[in-house]
């Protein structure tokens, strides 16, 4: 069984337009709907990366810790 949900882009509005005419210059446009979300999935399922300060102790000027 397959379930189809359609997409509409406003062709008279310049941004809307602009993504759809990305979206279809990509091929197929149900596999390229299927991969972003694909990605986004991915993305989400990721772990955060922590955040690493470099630099010694003057890397830490004007933060407070604790």
């Amino acid at each position: 069984m397959r379930k189809i949900q359609p997409v509409s882009f406003s062709l008279s509005d310049p941004f809307e337009n602009s993504l759809y005419q990305f979206a279809i210059s990509n091929g197929a446009f149900s596999k390229y709907i299927k991969r972003l979300i694909q990605k986004d999935m991915e993305r989400k399922k990721a772990p955060s990366q922590p955040i690493v300060i470099r630099g010694g102790t003057d890397a830490l000027n004007g933060f407070k810790l604790g």
